[in-house]
Protein backbone atom coordinates (compact mmCIF):
# COMPACT_ATOMS: atom_id res chain seq x y z
CA UNK A 1 0.00 0.00 0.00
CA UNK A 2 2.73 2.37 0.84
CA UNK A 3 4.45 1.31 -1.96
CA UNK A 4 1.71 1.68 -4.43
CA UNK A 5 1.52 5.46 -2.94
CA UNK A 6 5.40 6.26 -3.25
CA UNK A 7 4.61 5.03 -7.05
CA UNK A 8 1.92 7.39 -7.12
CA UNK A 9 3.35 10.29 -6.01
CA UNK A 10 7.12 9.74 -7.96
CA UNK A 11 8.69 10.20 -4.24
CA UNK A 12 10.48 7.56 -2.13
CA UNK A 13 9.34 6.57 1.08
CA UNK A 14 10.04 8.73 4.05
CA UNK A 15 11.11 5.94 7.26
CA UNK A 16 12.02 6.39 10.79
CA UNK A 17 13.57 4.06 12.28
CA UNK A 18 13.54 2.67 15.95
CA UNK A 19 15.66 0.75 18.25
CA UNK A 20 16.02 -0.29 21.46
CA UNK A 21 17.16 -2.04 24.10
CA UNK A 22 17.23 -2.38 27.40
CA UNK A 23 20.21 -2.64 30.05
CA UNK A 24 19.61 -6.39 30.48
CA UNK A 25 19.74 -7.53 26.51
CA UNK A 26 22.82 -4.93 25.72
CA UNK A 27 25.03 -8.23 25.92
CA UNK A 28 22.78 -10.34 24.18
CA UNK A 29 24.20 -11.22 20.79
CA UNK A 30 21.88 -9.68 17.92
CA UNK A 31 19.93 -7.28 20.29
CA UNK A 32 22.51 -4.44 20.01
CA UNK A 33 21.60 -1.22 19.19
CA UNK A 34 24.02 -0.84 16.01
CA UNK A 35 22.94 -4.40 15.15
CA UNK A 36 19.36 -3.66 15.04
CA UNK A 37 19.68 -0.37 12.81
CA UNK A 38 22.29 -2.30 10.42
CA UNK A 39 19.75 -4.43 9.35
CA UNK A 40 17.01 -2.03 8.95
CA UNK A 41 19.47 0.04 6.76
CA UNK A 42 19.95 -2.54 4.58
CA UNK A 43 16.64 -3.47 4.54
CA UNK A 44 15.66 0.50 3.39
CA UNK A 45 18.15 0.40 0.79
CA UNK A 46 17.10 -2.18 -0.86
CA UNK A 47 13.33 -1.10 -0.88
CA UNK A 48 14.56 2.31 -2.04
CA UNK A 49 13.47 3.96 0.99
CA UNK A 50 15.04 6.98 2.64
CA UNK A 51 15.76 6.75 6.34
CA UNK A 52 14.36 10.00 7.41
CA UNK A 53 15.81 9.81 11.03
CA UNK A 54 17.08 6.92 13.71
CA UNK A 55 15.14 7.36 16.93
CA UNK A 56 17.31 5.67 19.63
CA UNK A 57 16.24 4.58 23.30
CA UNK A 58 19.46 3.04 25.18
CA UNK A 59 19.54 0.86 28.19
CA UNK A 60 15.42 1.61 28.69
CA UNK A 61 13.02 -0.86 29.74
CA UNK A 62 9.81 -1.09 27.01
CA UNK A 63 7.85 -1.81 29.94
CA UNK A 64 6.45 1.89 30.93
CA UNK A 65 6.20 4.63 27.51
CA UNK A 66 6.38 7.92 29.18
CA UNK A 67 10.07 6.86 30.21
CA UNK A 68 11.13 6.67 26.64
CA UNK A 69 12.56 9.74 25.49
CA UNK A 70 13.06 8.78 21.85
CA UNK A 71 9.98 6.89 21.70
CA UNK A 72 7.89 10.40 22.53
CA UNK A 73 9.98 12.15 20.01
CA UNK A 74 9.35 10.24 17.24
CA UNK A 75 5.35 10.36 18.01
CA UNK A 76 5.54 14.21 18.30
CA UNK A 77 7.47 14.07 14.74
CA UNK A 78 4.47 11.53 13.54
CA UNK A 79 2.15 14.38 14.27
CA UNK A 80 4.36 16.80 12.06
CA UNK A 81 3.89 14.20 9.37
CA UNK A 82 7.93 13.75 8.95
CA UNK A 83 7.62 10.23 8.00
CA UNK A 84 5.69 7.77 5.80
CA UNK A 85 6.73 4.27 8.03
CA UNK A 86 8.39 3.92 11.11
CA UNK A 87 10.19 0.74 10.91
CA UNK A 88 11.25 -1.65 13.51
CA UNK A 89 13.25 -4.66 14.07
CA UNK A 90 10.73 -6.54 16.38
CA UNK A 91 7.81 -5.77 17.81
CA UNK A 92 9.14 -5.88 21.21
CA UNK A 93 11.42 -3.15 20.28
CA UNK A 94 8.37 -0.82 20.27
CA UNK A 95 6.51 -2.42 23.37
CA UNK A 96 6.00 -5.47 25.56
CA UNK A 97 2.89 -4.39 26.56
CA UNK A 98 0.13 -4.98 24.14
CA UNK A 99 -1.98 -2.21 24.72
CA UNK A 100 1.12 0.27 25.06
CA UNK A 101 1.74 -1.44 21.23
CA UNK A 102 -1.74 -1.01 19.74
CA UNK A 103 -1.86 2.40 20.79
CA UNK A 104 1.16 3.64 19.07
CA UNK A 105 -0.08 2.30 15.94
CA UNK A 106 -3.31 3.26 16.21
CA UNK A 107 -1.85 7.10 16.94
CA UNK A 108 0.32 6.45 13.73
CA UNK A 109 -2.60 5.12 11.59
CA UNK A 110 -4.47 8.45 12.39
CA UNK A 111 -1.56 10.32 10.83
CA UNK A 112 -1.71 7.81 7.84
CA UNK A 113 1.79 7.01 8.71
CA UNK A 114 2.53 2.78 8.70
CA UNK A 115 4.28 0.57 11.11
CA UNK A 116 6.48 -2.29 9.88
CA UNK A 117 8.36 -5.04 11.86
CA UNK A 118 11.32 -6.35 9.80
CA UNK A 119 11.96 -9.46 11.81
CA UNK A 120 7.47 -10.38 11.67
CA UNK A 121 7.33 -9.21 8.46
CA UNK A 122 3.95 -7.44 7.94
CA UNK A 123 2.78 -4.03 7.49
CA UNK A 124 0.18 -2.42 9.74
CA UNK A 125 -1.62 -0.40 6.38
CA UNK A 126 -2.88 -3.55 5.07
CA UNK A 127 -5.90 -5.53 6.95
CA UNK A 128 -4.04 -8.87 6.99
CA UNK A 129 -0.70 -7.08 8.59
CA UNK A 130 -3.41 -5.34 11.34
CA UNK A 131 -4.39 -8.64 12.03
CA UNK A 132 -1.16 -10.29 12.29
CA UNK A 133 -0.22 -7.36 14.13
CA UNK A 134 -2.39 -7.84 16.83
CA UNK A 135 -1.97 -11.47 17.24
CA UNK A 136 2.27 -11.30 17.00
CA UNK A 137 1.70 -8.49 19.64
CA UNK A 138 -0.39 -10.41 21.97
CA UNK A 139 1.66 -13.32 22.11
CA UNK A 140 4.81 -11.02 23.08
CA UNK A 141 2.99 -9.78 25.57
CA UNK A 142 2.00 -13.43 26.79
CA UNK A 143 5.68 -14.28 26.25
CA UNK A 144 7.02 -11.59 28.46
CA UNK A 145 4.44 -12.55 31.37
CA UNK A 146 5.49 -15.94 31.48
CA UNK A 147 9.34 -14.72 31.25
CA UNK A 148 7.93 -11.90 34.18
CA UNK A 149 6.72 -15.15 36.17
CA UNK A 150 9.64 -17.73 35.87
CA UNK A 151 11.93 -14.60 37.07
CA UNK A 152 9.45 -14.21 40.14
CA UNK A 153 9.42 -17.76 40.83
CA UNK A 154 13.40 -18.08 41.03
CA UNK A 155 13.99 -14.99 43.20
CA UNK A 156 11.28 -16.01 45.58
CA UNK A 157 12.83 -19.39 46.07
CA UNK A 158 16.00 -17.68 46.47
CA UNK A 159 14.75 -15.26 49.39
CA UNK A 160 12.99 -18.60 50.65
CA UNK A 161 16.55 -20.21 50.83
CA UNK A 162 17.69 -16.79 52.68
CA UNK A 163 19.44 -15.65 49.99
CA UNK A 164 19.66 -12.11 49.17
CA UNK A 165 17.30 -10.65 46.06
CA UNK A 166 16.66 -7.30 46.93
CA UNK A 167 18.31 -3.78 46.58
CA UNK A 168 21.68 -2.20 48.01
CA UNK A 169 20.44 -1.61 52.34
CA UNK A 170 22.13 0.67 54.76
CA UNK A 171 25.04 -1.56 56.51
CA UNK A 172 25.67 -3.70 54.28
CA UNK A 173 27.30 -4.76 50.99
CA UNK A 174 25.84 -6.74 48.23
CA UNK A 175 28.05 -10.19 47.68
CA UNK A 176 28.31 -13.15 46.06
CA UNK A 177 28.16 -16.55 48.21
CA UNK A 178 30.58 -19.06 47.22
CA UNK A 179 27.51 -21.14 45.17
CA UNK A 180 27.02 -17.33 43.22
CA UNK A 181 24.16 -16.79 44.97
CA UNK A 182 23.52 -12.87 46.18
CA UNK A 183 24.20 -12.05 49.99
CA UNK A 184 25.01 -9.85 52.13
CA UNK A 185 28.03 -8.81 54.06
CA UNK A 186 28.26 -5.53 57.12
CA UNK A 187 29.56 -2.75 56.03
CA UNK A 188 31.42 -1.77 59.19
CA UNK A 189 30.87 1.98 58.92
CA UNK A 190 27.44 1.86 57.64
CA UNK A 191 26.24 -0.71 60.44
CA UNK A 192 27.28 1.84 63.29
CA UNK A 193 24.86 4.11 62.01
CA UNK A 194 22.71 1.50 61.95
CA UNK A 195 23.02 0.16 65.86
CA UNK A 196 22.87 4.20 66.51
CA UNK A 197 19.36 4.40 64.89
CA UNK A 198 18.14 1.36 66.86
CA UNK A 199 19.43 2.57 70.26
CA UNK A 200 17.79 5.91 69.85
CA UNK A 201 15.03 3.92 69.15
CA UNK A 202 15.17 1.77 72.22
CA UNK A 203 15.86 5.19 74.12
CA UNK A 204 12.10 6.11 73.31
CA UNK A 205 12.68 8.23 70.62
CA UNK A 206 10.49 8.83 67.56
CA UNK A 207 11.28 8.47 64.00
CA UNK A 208 11.06 12.63 63.43
CA UNK A 209 13.91 13.10 66.56
CA UNK A 210 16.13 9.98 65.53
CA UNK A 211 16.53 11.74 61.64
CA UNK A 212 17.21 14.78 63.18
CA UNK A 213 19.62 13.31 65.45
CA UNK A 214 21.47 11.64 62.45
CA UNK A 215 21.53 14.35 60.37
CA UNK A 216 22.63 17.09 62.59
CA UNK A 217 25.70 14.56 63.34
CA UNK A 218 26.09 14.35 59.54
CA UNK A 219 25.01 11.08 58.38
CA UNK A 220 23.31 10.12 55.46
CA UNK A 221 21.54 7.11 53.88
CA UNK A 222 22.69 4.91 51.34
CA UNK A 223 21.92 7.05 48.38
CA UNK A 224 23.97 9.64 50.21
CA UNK A 225 20.51 12.18 51.28
CA UNK A 226 19.56 13.02 54.52
CA UNK A 227 17.61 11.23 56.84
CA UNK A 228 14.01 11.61 56.88
CA UNK A 229 11.08 9.99 58.92
CA UNK A 230 9.91 7.53 57.00
CA UNK A 231 13.39 6.52 56.14
CA UNK A 232 14.47 5.69 59.84
CA UNK A 233 10.66 3.63 60.12
CA UNK A 234 11.79 1.36 57.01
CA UNK A 235 15.25 1.19 58.96
CA UNK A 236 13.52 0.11 61.84
CA UNK A 237 11.21 -1.79 60.71
CA UNK A 238 13.28 -4.00 58.42
CA UNK A 239 13.97 -7.52 59.78
CA UNK A 240 17.17 -7.65 57.71
CA UNK A 241 19.34 -6.16 60.46
CA UNK A 242 18.53 -9.16 62.80
CA UNK A 243 19.34 -11.53 60.01
CA UNK A 244 16.41 -12.33 58.12
CA UNK A 245 14.92 -11.85 54.97
CA UNK A 246 11.16 -10.63 54.01
CA UNK A 247 10.42 -11.00 50.51
CA UNK A 248 6.92 -10.19 48.64
CA UNK A 249 5.61 -7.48 50.53
CA UNK A 250 4.62 -5.50 47.70
CA UNK A 251 3.00 -6.41 44.80
CA UNK A 252 2.70 -4.60 41.24
CA UNK A 253 5.56 -2.14 42.63
CA UNK A 254 5.75 0.18 39.50
CA UNK A 255 2.26 1.00 39.76
CA UNK A 256 0.74 0.88 43.21
CA UNK A 257 4.28 1.31 45.29
CA UNK A 258 3.85 1.28 48.83
CA UNK A 259 -0.24 0.88 48.62
CA UNK A 260 0.36 -2.65 46.77
CA UNK A 261 0.67 -4.21 49.93
CA UNK A 262 0.63 -8.32 49.22
CA UNK A 263 -1.13 -10.74 51.47
CA UNK A 264 1.63 -13.69 50.12
CA UNK A 265 4.56 -12.06 52.10
CA UNK A 266 7.00 -14.40 54.04
CA UNK A 267 9.89 -14.14 56.62
CA UNK A 268 12.66 -16.65 56.87
CA UNK A 269 16.02 -16.94 58.48
CA UNK A 270 18.91 -14.99 55.80
CA UNK A 271 22.32 -16.53 55.31
CA UNK A 272 23.95 -12.96 55.78
CA UNK A 273 24.97 -11.41 59.34
CA UNK A 274 22.95 -9.78 61.98
CA UNK A 275 23.45 -6.00 62.76
CA UNK A 276 21.15 -6.14 65.65
CA UNK A 277 20.22 -8.47 67.84
CA UNK A 278 17.00 -10.16 67.87
CA UNK A 279 16.16 -9.11 71.53
CA UNK A 280 16.71 -5.28 70.57
CA UNK A 281 15.17 -5.74 67.28
CA UNK A 282 11.49 -7.10 68.87
CA UNK A 283 11.79 -4.73 71.63
CA UNK A 284 11.87 -1.81 69.09
CA UNK A 285 9.15 -3.59 67.14
CA UNK A 286 7.49 -3.63 70.41
CA UNK A 287 7.99 -0.10 71.03
CA UNK A 288 7.20 1.18 67.75
CA UNK A 289 3.77 -0.60 67.88
CA UNK A 290 2.37 0.88 70.80
CA UNK A 291 3.53 4.16 69.76
CA UNK A 292 1.26 3.51 66.71
CA UNK A 293 -1.65 2.62 68.90
CA UNK A 294 -1.94 5.79 70.42
CA UNK A 295 -3.23 8.42 68.17
CA UNK A 296 -2.37 11.96 68.36
CA UNK A 297 -5.68 13.18 70.18
CA UNK A 298 -4.52 10.26 73.03
CA UNK A 299 -2.46 13.75 74.11
CA UNK A 300 -4.44 16.19 73.22
CA UNK A 301 -8.02 17.46 74.72
CA UNK A 302 -9.15 17.81 77.92
CA UNK A 303 -10.49 14.44 78.64
CA UNK A 304 -7.66 13.25 80.64
CA UNK A 305 -8.34 9.31 80.28
CA UNK A 306 -8.84 9.25 76.31
CA UNK A 307 -6.83 6.38 74.90
CA UNK A 308 -5.76 5.23 78.39
CA UNK A 309 -9.53 3.85 80.14
CA UNK A 310 -10.13 0.65 78.10
CA UNK A 311 -13.62 -1.02 77.43
CA UNK A 312 -14.00 -3.53 79.53
CA UNK A 313 -15.81 -5.85 76.64
CA UNK A 314 -13.42 -5.28 73.52
CA UNK A 315 -10.17 -4.05 75.59
CA UNK A 316 -10.10 -1.01 73.04
CA UNK A 317 -9.57 2.21 74.10
CA UNK A 318 -12.44 4.37 75.30
CA UNK A 319 -13.21 7.77 73.92
CA UNK A 320 -14.80 10.47 75.12
CA UNK A 321 -18.56 12.07 74.21
CA UNK A 322 -20.97 14.54 75.28
CA UNK A 323 -24.93 13.66 75.90
CA UNK A 324 -27.57 16.80 76.70
CA UNK A 325 -30.30 15.97 79.15
CA UNK A 326 -33.68 17.72 80.17
CA UNK A 327 -34.13 18.08 83.49
CA UNK A 328 -37.58 18.27 84.80
CA UNK A 329 -37.55 22.08 85.16
CA UNK A 330 -36.67 22.40 81.27
CA UNK A 331 -32.92 22.96 81.69
CA UNK A 332 -30.35 21.52 79.83
CA UNK A 333 -27.26 19.56 81.54
CA UNK A 334 -24.65 18.68 79.97
CA UNK A 335 -22.84 14.98 80.63
CA UNK A 336 -19.43 13.68 79.46
CA UNK A 337 -19.26 9.90 79.14
CA UNK A 338 -15.68 7.75 78.04
CA UNK A 339 -17.59 5.19 75.72
CA UNK A 340 -15.87 2.72 73.66
CA UNK A 341 -14.16 3.63 70.35
CA UNK A 342 -15.18 0.38 68.39
CA UNK A 343 -18.73 0.97 69.32
CA UNK A 344 -18.53 4.43 68.08
CA UNK A 345 -17.07 4.09 65.24
CA UNK A 346 -18.71 0.89 63.94
CA UNK A 347 -21.32 0.01 65.43
CA UNK A 348 -23.23 -2.34 67.85
CA UNK A 349 -22.04 -5.01 65.87
CA UNK A 350 -18.90 -4.88 67.39
CA UNK A 351 -18.91 -4.02 70.94
CA UNK A 352 -21.24 -2.24 73.25
CA UNK A 353 -21.26 1.31 74.63
CA UNK A 354 -20.17 0.84 77.88
CA UNK A 355 -20.50 4.41 78.82
CA UNK A 356 -19.28 5.62 82.13
CA UNK A 357 -19.41 9.10 83.43
CA UNK A 358 -16.24 11.26 82.93
CA UNK A 359 -16.40 12.96 85.96
CA UNK A 360 -16.95 10.50 88.50
CA UNK A 361 -13.93 8.12 86.64
CA UNK A 362 -11.36 11.11 86.31
CA UNK A 363 -12.37 12.34 90.11
CA UNK A 364 -12.05 8.65 92.04
CA UNK A 365 -8.51 8.00 89.80
CA UNK A 366 -7.42 11.38 90.71
CA UNK A 367 -7.59 11.06 94.67
CA UNK A 368 -6.46 7.67 94.27
CA UNK A 369 -3.75 8.34 92.27
CA UNK A 370 -2.69 10.98 94.81
CA UNK A 371 -2.95 9.11 98.06
CA UNK A 372 -1.28 6.13 96.39
CA UNK A 373 1.66 7.94 95.36
CA UNK A 374 1.92 9.29 98.82
CA UNK A 375 2.80 6.39 100.17
CA UNK A 376 6.61 6.50 101.65
CA UNK A 377 6.96 2.66 100.86
CA UNK A 378 6.04 3.62 97.52
CA UNK A 379 9.12 6.19 97.65
CA UNK A 380 11.30 3.45 99.29
CA UNK A 381 10.41 0.60 96.76
CA UNK A 382 11.28 2.90 93.91
CA UNK A 383 14.55 4.22 95.13
CA UNK A 384 15.74 0.85 95.67
CA UNK A 385 14.54 -0.36 92.16
CA UNK A 386 15.89 2.50 90.35
CA UNK A 387 19.61 2.02 92.41
CA UNK A 388 19.34 -2.02 91.28
CA UNK A 389 18.96 -0.93 87.32
CA UNK A 390 21.15 1.62 87.80
CA UNK A 391 23.93 -0.78 88.79
CA UNK A 392 23.23 -3.63 86.14
CA UNK A 393 23.21 -0.58 83.49
CA UNK A 394 26.70 0.22 84.83
CA UNK A 395 28.04 -3.23 84.74
CA UNK A 396 26.44 -4.18 81.27
CA UNK A 397 28.29 -0.83 80.09
CA UNK A 398 31.13 -1.38 81.24
CA UNK A 399 31.59 -5.13 80.08
CA UNK A 400 30.32 -3.68 76.65
CA UNK A 401 33.27 -1.02 77.18
CA UNK A 402 35.79 -4.07 77.72
CA UNK A 403 34.77 -5.95 74.88
CA UNK A 404 35.00 -3.16 72.47
CA UNK A 405 38.61 -2.17 73.56
CA UNK A 406 39.96 -5.47 73.59
CA UNK A 407 38.65 -5.46 69.72
CA UNK A 408 40.33 -2.25 69.04
CA UNK A 409 43.65 -3.52 70.72
CA UNK A 410 43.39 -6.80 68.68
CA UNK A 411 42.57 -4.37 64.96
CA UNK A 412 45.80 -2.23 65.68
CA UNK A 413 47.83 -5.20 66.29
CA UNK A 414 46.88 -6.67 63.03
CA UNK A 415 47.15 -3.45 61.09
CA UNK A 416 50.61 -2.65 62.65
CA UNK A 417 51.34 -7.02 61.76
CA UNK A 418 50.46 -5.99 58.23
CA UNK A 419 51.65 -3.04 57.99
CA UNK A 420 55.27 -4.62 59.14
CA UNK A 421 54.75 -7.70 56.76
CA UNK A 422 54.05 -4.73 53.59
CA UNK A 423 57.60 -3.16 54.19
CA UNK A 424 59.72 -5.93 54.21
CA UNK A 425 57.25 -7.43 50.90
CA UNK A 426 56.23 -4.47 49.32
CA UNK A 427 54.89 -6.56 46.69
CA UNK A 428 51.93 -8.04 48.36
CA UNK A 429 50.72 -4.09 48.71
CA UNK A 430 47.69 -5.43 46.10
CA UNK A 431 46.68 -8.19 48.25
CA UNK A 432 46.98 -6.97 51.92
CA UNK A 433 46.02 -3.27 51.08
CA UNK A 434 41.93 -4.17 50.88
CA UNK A 435 42.67 -5.57 54.73
CA UNK A 436 44.05 -2.34 56.19
CA UNK A 437 41.33 -0.31 54.67
CA UNK A 438 38.63 -2.82 56.46
CA UNK A 439 40.74 -2.94 59.58
CA UNK A 440 40.04 1.35 59.45
CA UNK A 441 36.38 1.02 58.82
CA UNK A 442 36.04 -1.30 61.56
CA UNK A 443 38.09 0.52 63.65
CA UNK A 444 35.69 3.70 62.78
CA UNK A 445 32.44 1.35 63.68
CA UNK A 446 34.25 0.49 67.36
CA UNK A 447 35.32 4.09 67.97
CA UNK A 448 31.40 5.24 67.30
CA UNK A 449 30.02 2.19 69.79
CA UNK A 450 32.35 3.80 72.31
CA UNK A 451 31.71 7.30 71.86
CA UNK A 452 27.49 5.66 72.17
CA UNK A 453 28.72 4.02 75.48
CA UNK A 454 29.98 7.29 76.71
CA UNK A 455 27.48 9.38 76.07
CA UNK A 456 25.01 6.76 78.13
CA UNK A 457 26.47 7.05 81.06
CA UNK A 458 27.23 10.80 80.70
CA UNK A 459 23.29 10.27 80.80
CA UNK A 460 22.89 8.12 83.91
CA UNK A 461 25.78 9.42 85.80
CA UNK A 462 23.71 9.84 88.71
CA UNK A 463 20.98 7.78 90.05
CA UNK A 464 17.73 9.44 91.53
CA UNK A 465 18.19 9.50 95.75
CA UNK A 466 15.54 9.47 97.70
CA UNK A 467 15.25 13.16 97.87
CA UNK A 468 15.00 13.64 94.08
CA UNK A 469 12.04 11.03 94.11
CA UNK A 470 10.36 13.08 97.15
CA UNK A 471 10.86 16.27 94.86
CA UNK A 472 9.24 14.62 92.00
CA UNK A 473 6.11 13.54 94.24
CA UNK A 474 5.62 16.85 95.32
CA UNK A 475 5.59 18.30 92.31
CA UNK A 476 3.12 15.43 91.15
CA UNK A 477 1.02 16.45 94.44
CA UNK A 478 0.62 19.84 92.63
CA UNK A 479 -0.16 18.95 89.83
CA UNK A 480 -2.78 16.62 91.52
CA UNK A 481 -3.77 19.70 93.51
CA UNK A 482 -4.04 22.22 90.50
CA UNK A 483 -6.50 20.13 88.46
CA UNK A 484 -4.83 21.74 85.42
CA UNK A 485 -6.40 19.30 82.73
CA UNK A 486 -3.98 19.65 80.45
CA UNK A 487 -0.90 18.92 82.92
CA UNK A 488 -3.25 16.46 84.68
CA UNK A 489 -3.10 14.35 81.34
CA UNK A 490 0.39 15.07 80.46
CA UNK A 491 1.05 13.46 83.90
CA UNK A 492 -1.19 9.72 83.21
CA UNK A 493 0.03 9.38 79.76
CA UNK A 494 3.13 9.25 80.81
CA UNK A 495 3.21 7.05 84.59
CA UNK A 496 0.20 4.94 83.03
CA UNK A 497 0.17 2.40 80.42
CA UNK A 498 -3.59 1.69 80.71
CA UNK A 499 -6.33 1.43 82.63
CA UNK A 500 -8.88 -1.32 82.72
CA UNK A 501 -12.71 -1.15 83.73
CA UNK A 502 -13.91 -4.07 85.41
CA UNK A 503 -17.45 -3.05 85.20
CA UNK A 504 -19.04 -5.82 87.23
CA UNK A 505 -16.36 -4.76 89.85
CA UNK A 506 -16.87 -1.23 89.24
CA UNK A 507 -13.55 -0.87 89.96
CA UNK A 508 -10.49 0.47 87.72
CA UNK A 509 -7.63 -1.58 87.49
CA UNK A 510 -4.36 0.43 86.81
CA UNK A 511 -0.48 -0.29 84.99
CA UNK A 512 2.13 2.23 86.13
CA UNK A 513 4.75 3.11 83.68
CA UNK A 514 7.92 3.97 85.78
CA UNK A 515 11.58 3.36 84.88
CA UNK A 516 14.65 5.38 85.73
CA UNK A 517 14.87 6.95 82.66
CA UNK A 518 11.79 8.89 84.22
CA UNK A 519 13.18 10.34 86.78
CA UNK A 520 17.30 11.02 85.26
CA UNK A 521 15.39 12.95 82.70
CA UNK A 522 13.54 15.18 85.28
CA UNK A 523 16.93 15.39 86.84
CA UNK A 524 19.25 16.11 84.45
CA UNK A 525 20.85 19.63 85.20
CA UNK A 526 20.10 21.77 87.52
CA UNK A 527 21.05 25.15 85.23
CA UNK A 528 18.53 23.80 83.16
CA UNK A 529 15.75 26.37 81.73
CA UNK A 530 12.51 25.68 83.86
CA UNK A 531 9.59 23.66 81.65
CA UNK A 532 5.82 23.59 82.52
CA UNK A 533 4.69 20.62 83.84
CA UNK A 534 3.37 18.85 80.42
CA UNK A 535 6.92 20.05 78.87
CA UNK A 536 8.70 18.61 81.26
CA UNK A 537 6.39 15.57 81.38
CA UNK A 538 6.01 15.49 77.51
CA UNK A 539 10.00 14.53 77.02
CA UNK A 540 9.85 11.64 79.74
CA UNK A 541 10.73 7.91 78.38
CA UNK A 542 8.85 5.71 80.10
CA UNK A 543 10.00 1.58 79.26
CA UNK A 544 8.78 -0.79 81.65
CA UNK A 545 5.58 -1.93 83.51
CA UNK A 546 5.32 -1.89 87.19
CA UNK A 547 3.61 -1.16 90.35
CA UNK A 548 -0.12 -1.84 89.58
CA UNK A 549 -2.95 -0.36 91.53
CA UNK A 550 -6.81 -0.86 91.64
CA UNK A 551 -9.20 2.07 92.47
CA UNK A 552 -12.62 1.70 93.37
CA UNK A 553 -15.03 3.93 92.02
Amino acid sequence: MLQNQAKEAGTPIRVALYCRVSTTEQELEGHSLDAQEAVMQKYCVEKGYTVQEVYVDAGISGKEMTKRHALQRLLHDAEEQQFDLVLVWKISRMGRNLKDVLEIVERLGKQQIGFLSLSEQFDTSTPSGRFMFQQMASFNEYERNIIAENVKLTMTKLAQDGHWTGNQVLGYTNARSTDGKGTLTIHEAEAAIIRMIFQQALEGKGYRSIANQMNQQGYRTKKGNSFSAVAIKDILRNPVYQGKIRYNRYENWANARRKGLSDDVFLVQGKHPAIISEADWKQVAALLDLQSKQPAWNRQGSNVLTGLLRCPQCGAPMAASNVTNTLKDGTKKRIRYYACSQFRNKGARVCSANSIRADVAEKHLRERFAAYISQPRLLQQLSERLESQHSIYLENWQRQEEQLEAKQADLERQYEQITTILIETPELADDLSPRLRQIRQEQASLRAQLQQLDAKRKQHHTKPSLTSLEALFDLLHGVMKNQEKQALKAIYQLFIARIDWNKAENTLHVELNIDQATFQHLFVQEEEEVRSIPERASSLRLLEKALPISVRI
